[in-house]
């Protein structure tokens, strides 16, 4: 074989290999898209499942009080629970869109 045989063959094969690491990029950047696009999808459904879940909360909370189950001492620790964790929603909003 001759050399000029051997250069036209490294040449088909390198560009092969830059054709093949250029779908790999597309094929990276595709994958990294969705990987965002799912990181979105469970922050909001995670998000949705908290007010869910205090929904329920307040739900059981209200049906309580309704039907007198419920001390007067049981209310208010409840209620300053849900202060407390609407005071720590507040300071990492706060610190979120401070870092921002």
């Amino acid at each position: 074989m001759l050399l000029q045989e051997k250069v036209s063959i490294i040449k088909l094969k390198v560009k092969a290999l830059l054709k093949q690491q250029q779908n790999l990029q597309n094929e990276l950047l595709l994958v990294q898209a969705e990987n965002e696009k799912l990181k979105k999808l469970l922050a909001d459904q995670t998000k949705r499942i908290e007010i869910l879940e205090d929904k329920n909360k307040i739900s059981k909370l209200a049906d309580g009080i309704q039907l007198g189950k419920r001390d007067v001492t049981d209310l208010k620790l409840a209620i300053n629970q849900y202060i407390r964790d609407i005071d720590e929603c507040l300071k990492l909003l706060n610190h979120y869109t401070n870092n921002k």
